[in-house]
């Protein structure tokens, strides 16, 4: 998936804040392993790595999708909305 795939894929986020939107990038086994959410009242993005449960936060969409990009050029994935 390109970086400026991401980068739109983040921006509807925080387009329809009004809604919840997560993201979830799965592997090619359907296996869910990264997701991201946007809270629109602390403008931040949270990013899940779903192996580890571990959540990183962020307020620049640019680094989100290059931590994003990097992971997900490690393996081939599928993003399901």
């Amino acid at each position: 998936m390109s970086f400026d795939t991401i980068v739109r894929m983040l921006k509807t986020q925080v387009d329809f804040k009004e809604s919840e939107i997560v993201h979830t990038f799965h592997s090619t086994t359907k296996t869910p392993i990264l997701s991201v959410i946007y809270h629109f009242d602390t403008e931040t993005f949270l990013l899940t790595y779903n192996d580890t449960q571990q959540t990183e936060k962020f307020t620049n969409i640019n680094e989100l999708a290059g931590i994003i990009e990097r992971y997900l050029n490690k393996q081939p994935l599928e993003v399901k909305s």
